[in-house]
């Protein structure tokens, strides 16, 4: 089980690596992976990138990698949903939904 301090370090982590993944998507749409490449956002995603680094060291520190890699995973996932559903208007099946909701029980049984 991690400690507090160790659980929000995971879901901070989650939240940098999913800006920086929808920025990628923003920045990938109709441009072309070069474009993308050399699109200035790319500064502002690799310093995401980087601070989930650091993240993650401090939580291998406090915690067990596989609790750590599930939770992360999970809290990840949703996020990406989230982001998905509202910035990008993309759709969620039903079977999505309850696969969602049992990702979350799931994150839930992990640190409990």
């Amino acid at each position: 089980m991690l400690a507090a301090p160790a659980l929000a370090a995971v879901f901070a982590s989650a939240v940098l690596i999913t800006i920086a993944d929808a920025l990628i998507k923003k920045v990938a749409l109709g441009s072309g992976v070069l474009a993308a490449l050399s699109d200035p956002w790319m500064l502002l995603i690799c310093t995401l990138y980087l601070a989930q680094i650091v993240l993650a060291i401090y939580i291998f520190e406090k915690g067990e990698l596989a609790v750590y890699a599930n939770l992360f995973i999970v809290f990840y996932s949703v996020l990406m949903v989230l982001f998905g559903m509202f910035f990008f208007r993309e759709q969620l099946t039903a079977l999505q939904a309850v696969g969602v909701v049992f990702a979350l029980i799931g994150a839930v049984l992990l640190n409990g």
